[in-house]
């Protein structure tokens, strides 16, 4: 069984979750510890808030992505998929989320610049 990609997925898709529902909140104060930090989205409020309200539909899709490859993950043992079908789901996953984390930053990126012109 893939546990270990399964539970990254799970955690990946609640901290997403997590982190939408701050910036909805508005409740993710400018920082260097926690969210999208770049020389832009840190050079003043508005584009901080900006950058991260800009990234909420990419950070939602992430968790979709997330726990759909956790369920498929899980369909394995259940429909005796052989171990290659879930080794390439475990890592075409990861290699997705990666591409939508970087589309996550250059979105964020270019709303700070908005932002702040």
């Amino acid at each position: 069984m893939f546990y270990p990609p399964l539970i990254g997925y799970l955690l990946l898709a609640v901290v997403c979750v997590v982190l939408v529902l701050v910036i909805r909140g508005d409740r993710l104060p400018r920082n260097r510890a926690i969210g999208i930090r770049s020389a832009l989205t840190l050079r003043s409020e508005a584009a901080w808030k900006a950058g991260h309200r800009a990234a909420i539909p990419m950070l939602i899709t992430i968790s979709i992505i997330a726990v759909g490859f956790s369920i498929a993950l899980l369909s394995l043992e259940k429909f005796a998929w052989p171990k290659a079908v879930g080794a390439v789901l475990a890592v075409s996953g990861w290699l997705l989320i990666l591409g939508l984390f970087v589309r996550v930053w250059t979105t964020a990126h270019r709303a700070a610049r908005s932002a702040d012109n």
